[in-house]
């Protein structure tokens, strides 16, 4: 196991240094502040869309690959009619709303179909626990990415950098994992799999537009340009995504395959393990936030530096809930996910919303760490009493 976390966490960090220490800083050179808190708002409501789809549909196929090879068929016909979904939402937002023209719009929603298609497929490397492909999947996009870069320099819109980075990574899922054959038609089960797909995915997309909304409410009462500020600020909080999510997957992987007993001891150690993380990573990051800000974003500097400490541990703590979260799906019932997820989304709203308007960016990143604190007691409790029920005490 302690390989494969190893080759998880490689490939996201690749790829992750790629983007975040390569592309990101160039398009922030050419775009200038204003013009790359545009793009991290864009760039929000694709992630949004990808990730609410794609991953639930990931996970839902992990957890049951028992039975894996009669629902094949159902799992692509559920992702694929939501990937044309989001691709028709998006394309009509950026025509009506952004005024883009019809060539760029068509190239926004192609954006989020392939990160979509791209984050389920990824799902086949996880059943096969093969990370060495994964790894080469993320060594092919961080490719993608750069020659997307290239054309996007030449005048192409910045969407085509997404487009070829994400597209590339699904070829090789769809070749080497086979991510989107089926050899079987649907099976009965199949009202049963839109139901935990789509139970999942509301869950999901709550969550996901939590974790973009600060972006939105930057752009929203203070301008998109601060957006930029606020992104820059929070950029060694993104880093420790690097870590977290990987070894989520392991653990997922794993314990759904019965290789690690979801018992009380397994549960303490866990949930340790995450407290451990989030004091270690944030204190780790007090100098480190620093230092790569500088270095990077140095004309920015000034403005983010007060609210990095405060930014970052909120992003390090809603990142440590994804540790818990996998206990959760795996113990408790799946109708927790959605309420866990509407209850934080009421007090993230309203406790960011009412930070910014009275404190500005450090209002809101303040109203954020409290909301994420909340949200990671929403998900220990009920584990600790899913394993009560079972008759584990502690």
């Amino acid at each position: 196991m302690l390989k494969d976390g190893i080759l998880s966490i490689g490939a996201k960090v690749i790829f992750f240094v790629v983007l975040k220490f390569l592309v990101e800083p160039w398009m922030n050179i050419r775009m200038g502040d204003a013009g790359f808190g545009h793009y991290v708002v864009l760039l929000g409501y694709i992630s949004v869309f990808a990730y609410s789809c794609g991953e639930a549909l990931n996970h839902i196929r992990v957890l049951n690959q028992e039975s894996d090879e009669k629902r094949a068929a159902e799992y692509r016909i559920i992702i694929f009619t939501e990937a044309i979904l989001s691709f028709l939402i998006l394309v009509s937002y950026s025509i009506f709303y952004e005024k883009e023209s019809l060539t760029e719009s068509v190239f926004f929603g192609l954006a989020a179909v392939f990160m979509m298609l791209r984050l389920y497929s990824e799902c086949m490397f996880r059943i096969e626990i093969n990370y060495k492909r994964i790894l080469i999947s993320s060594i092919i996009m961080a490719g993608g990415y750069l020659v997307g870069y290239f054309f996007y320099t030449k005048g192409a819109p910045w969407y085509l950098i997404i487009v070829v980075g994400e597209a590339s990574a699904v070829i090789y899922a769809a070749i080497e994992g086979k991510a989107f054959t089926a050899l079987h038609k649907v099976s009965e089960a199949f009202s049963k799999t839109i139901k935990n797909a789509a139970t999942l995915t509301s869950s999901y997309l709550i969550s996901y537009i939590l974790i973009y909304m600060d972006r939105f409410l930057v752009s929203f009462l203070l301008g998109e340009e601060l957006v930029s500020t606020y992104y820059i600020a929070t950029f060694y909080g993104k880093c420790v995504a690097l870590i977290i999510p990987p070894i989520t997957a392991v653990l997922l992987s794993n314990i759904s395959k019965g290789i690690i007993p979801l018992d009380k001891k397994m549960v303490n150690k866990v949930v340790s393990a995450s407290l451990g993380a989030i004091a270690f990573f944030f204190l780790a990051g007090i100098p480190a936030s620093r230092i790569i800000i500088y270095l990077l974003y140095r004309s920015s500097y000034q403005a983010a530096l007060p609210i990095m400490d405060i930014g970052n541990l909120g992003q390090i703590i809603y990142y440590s809930c994804s540790i818990v979260n996998m206990m959760a799906i795996r113990l408790c019932d799946m109708k927790l996910q959605v309420k866990v997820e509407t209850t934080y989304a009421i007090s993230y709203i309203l406790f960011a919303f009412v930070g910014a308007k009275f404190y500005g960016l450090f209002g809101l990143a303040a109203g954020t760490l409290l909301a994420n604190c909340l949200r990671f007691l929403m998900l220990t409790i009920p584990v600790y009493g899913a394993l009560r029920k079972r008759g584990e005490t502690f």
